[in-house]
This record gives structure tokens, C-alpha cells and sequence, in this order.
């Protein structure tokens, strides 16, 4: 399977989720992330990669790039296919990370965690396989920083953090 990046006017980034998905061996989605509103005290969902549509597919790159252009006016809003070396398909190493941080319905889960000493300890969510990688912990914001990069960003993720271990 192999998936593909394309960046898309965020206007019209759903529409063209749903459009995807109409076709034939194509998952397209849009990967979201728990974020915790601090003026509500709320969980609410927002882009993990705002501008972004993920692709999943059976097709190789020559494959996709035909596909994409033979939906002529059907990709309106489709600024460019993220390319590297002229090979856009995730790596790998890429795809994995994707499936340590999103659950099924391609979310990134708020994780929960404390400080012990000077490291955090994560005891349940997606940064459990993850926490060697932490940097850095907002914990009036909940969020951590990952040493991780992907799409050229550090990798953010919402955490919940504890006053001690339960």
C-alpha cells in the first residue's frame, strides 16, 4: 500500500476528501488531531497538517500521477502532489510512524502521562511507543514536542499531564 500527499486549498480540502473516496482503491483522509481548548477546557478535533489529503492505494507513482490527471476539473483545488525526488509515495518508515500516531478513523488521540524527574512518562495513548522522542511538554497547553519530523515540522501531539503516577 502506499500512500500520497497532496496539498490542497483548505477551503475545499473535505470536498475533495469526499471526492477521492468515491473512486475506486483510494482512501483519502484527512489526519486530526485532539487539541484541548484551554478558554472550554474542551477536546476538540483540528487538522493534524492543515492543507494536507493523504492518499492510500494499491497504484505506484506513474499510476497515481495518470490517475491525478485524468480528473482534470474533479481535482479542483489541488495546488501540488508533495514530491520527493520526483517519487511522492510516504516511506516506509513514514507510513509506520502514521500508524504509531493515528487511530482507525486517522486521529491523534490526546495521550496521558506525568514527570518523573526529567522525563516524561507516558502511560496510555499514542506517544507510549513514542515517549523517548519527547522534547519538550506544554502543560498548560497540553502538548508535546516530538524530535520527530514530518511534512519538514516537528511532530506536535496533545498530552494530558498528571501531577504523579496513578
Amino acid at each position: 500500500m502506499n500512500c500520497y500527499v497532496l496539498y490542497c486549498q483548505s477551503y475545499k480540502i473535505e470536498n475533495l476528501c469526499q471526492r477521492f473516496n468515491q473512486k475506486e482503491g483510494i482512501e483519502a483522509f484527512i489526519p486530526q488531531i485532539e487539541k484541548h481548548l484551554h478558554s472550554t477546557n474542551e477536546l476538540v478535533l483540528k487538522p493534524l497538517f492543515p492543507g494536507y489529503l493523504f492518499i492510500k492505494t494499491k497504484m505506484n507513482q506513474i499510476e497515481f500521477d495518470t490517475f491525478l490527471l485524468l480528473m482534470k476539473e474533479e481535482k479542483n483545488g489541488v495546488i501540488r502532489e508533495l514530491k520527493k525526488d520526483d517519487v511522492s509515495a510516504l516511506t516506509k518508515d513514514e507510513i509506520h510512524l502514521l500508524k504509531l500516531l493515528l487511530n482507525e478513523q486517522y486521529i491523534l488521540k490526546m495521550s496521558k502521562g506525568y514527570k518523573q524527574t526529567n522525563k516524561t512518562i507516558i502511560i496510555e495513548g499514542p506517544l507510549k511507543q513514542l515517549q523517548e522522542h519527547i522534547i519538550s511538554v506544554n502543560k498548560r497547553e497540553h502538548f508535546a514536542i516530538l524530535n520527530i519530523e514530518f511534512l519538514n515540522r516537528r511532530i506536535k501531539a496533545g498530552i494530558e499531564m498528571q501531577d504523579k503516577e496513578i
